[in-house]
């Protein structure tokens, strides 16, 4: 799978070509250079949260660093590629992954757009905006900011 997305490293965002290799491993084009990203301990999908990735340069050796570089990688959707949120049982949006609700984005009544964001989960010391799976009308928030929910929980319900 090939397609570009936006990534925040350090506070500043890049909009970056990224190519699944497989394994885990991930080919990231950007300004011209291409780099091999490797994400670990996952365990969730990786639209849905900031990744942890260690940046390769292909270019000529280098000396050995004495730890790994790491820098968190946040990563979202810039085309139409399927959400990893999902919506179930008739519209109810559920969390991908454990975390507490930082903020709610949206109001019961509001009306949204698919891949708008309805609130914002922080997992692993990340936020993560969960977006909406598709159009519709914020019929119910069944969360609270300062809640902690686990994977699949109900946040909010779609019609």
């Amino acid at each position: 799978m090939k397609g570009k997305v936006k990534v925040t490293v350090d506070g500043i965002p890049y909009e970056v070509e990224v190519e699944e290799l497989g394994l885990g491993k991930f080919r990231v084009s950007f300004e011209g250079e291409s780099y091999e990203v490797e994400a670990k301990d996952l365990g969730i999908p990786l639209s849905a949260m900031e990744i942890p990735a260690q940046v390769q340069a292909p270019s000529a050796p280098a000396p050995a660093p004495s730890a790994p570089s790491v820098a968190p990688v946040q990563a979202s959707s810039v085309s139409s590629t399927s959400s990893s949120v999902s919506a179930v049982g008739g519209g109810v949006v559920s969390a991908p992954m454990p975390g507490k609700v930082l903020r709610i984005l949206v109001s019961e009544g509001d009306q949204v757009k698919v891949g708008q964001g309805l609130l914002v989960l922080e997992a692993m010391k990340m936020e993560n905006e969960i977006p909406a799976p598709k159009d519709g009308i914020v019929k119910k928030i069944l969360v609270k900011e300062g809640d902690t929910v686990d994977t699949g929980q109900p946040l909010i319900e779609l019609g």
